[in-house]
């Protein structure tokens, strides 16, 4: 079960490995290829770690799907950002794009790449930082020295180095659930009921629900799954917040995104009072004592006759 497909080859990044000279006169095109998961999927963000070296260089991010066999982008620009330009630092920073839509064919490779070939600026000795070859299976570093020549991303073979890059690329799968509604049905001892409905199952029927209790405190969490509502989360430590959230996963194995936080602190149930007896208890009680005690009497007595 998987909402997304995402990449993140930062964790394997030493904080000092780099690829240069990315800039005019050097290298004007930097990029790196991936390959798009086996479910449809959409492509939303990707980020990069780059040092420009104290100068502030100018520059575009771009998506194309890429021919692997040429070694190049192919006709049909998929995304061009607008002009971003590095701050003039001599650091790593992290310089990326969000809030894309593009649609992912299932299988096939795609290149995320920047270039100054668009833009205008300063002489540059830009880092780019990189990770081992392998850290990510599904594609690597790719450049081109193409200058002001865009027509080549699609005309000439690039370059590729046995490594890839410090970068994540978050990619979400097609046809997910949506975020389902959740509400308290009941809070009990060491425990909680939750009433759970979903809108849109997305690309298949619901499979089940699930939630996850997180408490504020120091407790342990707890988490239940289930195809209906209520669904009860069990295991919970009394007198402790838990925030809790769910989930809803489709018979195609697609989980969507978590609902709104719900909090609850569930509780022992009260012990009951003993009951005090009404002024009728006591006369009856009273009455009864008086009558036990006469027969008691009365059978003493009896026995001294007799004897």
């Amino acid at each position: 079960m998987a909402s997304a497909q995402s990449i993140d080859t930062v964790p394997d990044w030493d904080g000092i490995r780099f690829i240069n000279s990315f800039g005019v006169p050097n290298t004007a095109t930097y990029g790196q290829t991936i390959t798009a998961p086996a479910t449809p999927a959409t492509l939303r963000a990707f980020d990069v770690r780059i040092n420009p070296q104290g100068i502030a260089v100018p520059f575009k991010f771009y998506v194309y799907e890429w021919d692997s066999v040429n070694k190049r982008a192919t006709s049909g620009q998929l995304y061009a950002s607008a002009v971003q330009t590095m701050q003039a630092v001599d650091e790593f920073q992290t310089y990326g794009v969000s809030g894309l839509n593009i649609s992912l064919e299932p299988g096939k490779q795609y290149v995320l790449f920047a270039s100054v070939s668009e833009t205008s600026g300063p002489n540059s000795n830009t880092f780019w930082a990189s990770v081992a070859d392998g850290s990510y299976a599904g594609g690597r570093f790719v450049y081109l020295n193409n200058g002001p020549d865009v027509s080549s991303w699609i005309t000439a073979n690039w370059n590729e180095i046995s490594s890839d890059l410090a970068f994540t690329a978050d990619i979400e799968f097609q046809g997910l659930p949506v975020a389902p509604n959740l509400t308290i049905a009941s809070v009990g001892d060491g425990q909680a009921s939750f009433g759970l409905s979903l809108s849109d199952s997305g690309s298949a029927p619901l499979q089940q629900y699930s939630i996850s209790c997180e408490p504020q405190g120091d407790a342990v969490g707890a988490s239940a799954s289930g195809a209906s509502s209520p669904l009860a989360v069990t295991g919970l430590t009394n007198g402790t917040a838990y925030d809790c959230t769910a989930t809803a996963t489709n018979t195609d194995g697609l989980t969507g995104p978590e609902s709104s936080v719900v909090t609850v602190t569930p509780k022992a149930a009260p012990v009951a009072p003993k009951p005090v007896p009404t002024l009728s208890q006591w006369s009856t009680l009273l009455v009864s004592g008086v009558l036990a005690a006469m027969a008691m009497l009365g059978m003493a007595r009896a026995g001294r006759r007799r004897g």
